[in-house]
């Protein structure tokens, strides 16, 4: 069931370092150590020194019996450490990394009698307790699920929160059958799921009334925690593709494609790291669909995130917003700065917070943004706050394809290095602009230089372009491809020019030919590199 790995057989961390002169960590040290007379002076000692000792755990959450069951003590007296083990330190007990006893003896030791002796006694102890395992992960799973009980507060009458009735009473027993399997259990059995219920059915509430069926949608739900919002929009419109992002392991989410749900992955990414818009991007683009960016309870500079990704994205036509706490301090907005210095209800500083990002959705021109209160979201944070592009805007994004879409600088600054007069006459700072759709064969996203008749673009197929252009009834005009671009390997945004030939530069910068000639783009002024 589990593969093993070397990182999981060795020594869990140095214990007797990090817990010397702590007298419960005593066995653990022992066997660390692989001291087998100290292990057995421990285990000679009265039981309730015995069960405190067997109750220890590692960094890596591990117990005395699971560093037994990898061979850290010989195995009669891992035996005898089993005999005397309490319950919640015992063969159910589970390390940081989701094994028991039973699975670390199974990787030490392959078909030992003590391997099978734990596992058999495992598959007793949760059988008594009504719970099996998941077929694909091997974590332990209730028979009668947190899901299945509130689903019978519901047919019952007992349940008072409107959005968690509406969800069960809309859900087909095939969806509810689903829902409860066992490779959901990450999210069928968890805490507070009447709560994340409510804020899951608000958000798609919400995006629904924006957009009728999200039959040929793209939805990125953001920090999806253990992806119930994903899961039920899945579920709720087959056709739909679900991108879940968050930090957590992958064995902390359901078992989407195992489960035939193939419409959701799962993408475990950081929010706040550099270099997320670029790598959300090119899943949106592997999609191509009109997308849905979903933030639930997005905590501070996770919000402003989101809509980094919304405006940056033209594809993204839709964002929905349900913020939680203000940034820290010293990230805040200057014009929130004053409530970190006053004594403002929290309310008062949510409603605040709430309405910042209502303006900073409605900055971007042509986005329509509508901000309620939940009332049955059960939570004092039940903001809702959802933004549409106008048709033209999102039109845009369609017919560039996303090739184009990464987050698009408002100004970009041209280097020549050496080349022809004609591409020494491409450096200099260009402004964001736009365009109709293939005019002259460069796209309709444009960077327009400041004093000259040229412009800076990038292709359908790819290549970023120079070419000079012309103003035609007040609208943007191209032609006359002189420069094309491919990315080269290297940082910053940074770009080598050669003339307009599509054909591969070579790799490295200095064996381009001076012909070619050598410029370089990038978001920053030279005068500032």
């Amino acid at each position: 069931m589990h593969t093993s790995t070397e990182s999981d057989l060795l020594p869990d961390v140095p214990i007797k370092e990090m817990h010397a002169g702590e007298p419960e960590y005593a066995l653990l040290q022992a066997l660390d150590s692989r001291d087998e007379a100290e292990v057995q002076r421990l285990v000679d000692g009265s039981p309730q020194d015995v069960a405190r000792l067997m109750r220890a755990r590692s960094v890596r959450a591990c117990t005395p019996l699971m560093l037994a069951a990898m061979g850290h003590c010989s195995e009669s007296l891992a035996a005898r450490m089993l005999e005397l083990c309490p319950e919640d330190a015992g063969v159910t007990a589970r390390s940081g990394t989701g094994k028991t006893a039973a699975d670390y003896a199974e990787m030490h030791s392959g078909g030992s009698q003590f391997a099978l002796s734990l596992r058999a006694l495992e598959r007793e102890a949760l059988e008594g307790r009504g719970i099996g395992r998941c077929p694909v992960c091997g974590e332990a799973v209730s028979a009668r699920t947190k899901m299945h009980l509130l689903a019978d507060r519901c047919r019952c009458g007992d349940e008072a929160n409107t959005l968690v009735v509406r969800f069960f009473n809309s859900s087909t027993s095939a969806m509810l059958e689903r829902l409860t399997m066992p490779h959901f259990h990450p999210l069928n059995d968890g805490k507070k799921l009447s709560k994340k219920i409510s804020q899951s059915m608000a958000m798609l509430e919400a995006l629904e009334g924006s957009v009728g069926s999200l039959a040929d949608w793209h939805i990125v739900d953001l920090c999806c925690g253990k992806a119930l919002t994903s899961t039920l929009a899945a579920l709720r419109h087959p056709g739909v593709r679900v991108t879940a992002v968050d930090r957590l392991s992958r064995r902390k989410q359901p078992h989407f494609a195992e489960v035939g749900l193939a419409s959701v992955e799962y993408a475990r990414l950081d929010v706040l790291a550099d270099d997320f818009i670029e790598n959300i991007v090119q899943t949106i683009e592997k999609v191509g669909r009109p997308t849905a960016v979903l933030g639930m309870h997005l905590c501070g500079r996770l919000s402003e995130r989101a809509i980094e990704l919304f405006q940056a994205v033209p594809v993204a036509q839709r964002c929905v917003l349900s913020p939680c706490c203000l940034p820290h301090a010293k990230d805040a907005p200057p014009a929130l700065a004053p409530l970190y210095r006053s004594n403002a209800l929290d309310s008062e500083q949510y409603a605040a917070w709430g309405l910042h990002l209502k303006e900073a959705l409605a900055s971007q021109s042509g986005t329509v943004v509508d901000m309620v209160e939940v009332q049955d979201i059960m939570s004092i944070k039940n903001t809702v706050i959802t933004a549409a592009k106008a048709a033209s805007t999102s039109s845009m994004g369609a017919t560039l394809g996303i090739k184009a879409v990464l987050a698009a600088p408002a100004r970009l600054f041209v280097t020549c290095r050496f080349g022809t007069d004609a591409l020494q006459q491409c450096s200099g700072e260009y402004l964001l602009e736009e365009c109709e759709p293939d005019s002259g064969g460069m796209g309709n996203l444009l960077w327009k230089h400041i004093n000259k008749d040229l412009c800076l673009s990038r292709s359908d197929d790819g290549l970023w372009q120079v070419g000079t252009c012309t103003l035609e009834g007040g609208e943007l005009k191209t032609c006359s491809v002189q420069a094309s671009i491919q990315q080269h390997s290297q940082p910053d945004d940074h770009y080598y020019i050669r003339p307009s030939a599509k054909t591969p530069l070579p790799p490295p910068p200095q064996a381009i030919s001076p012909l070619c000639g050598n410029l370089i783009v990038s978001r920053q002024s030279p005068s500032k590199s």
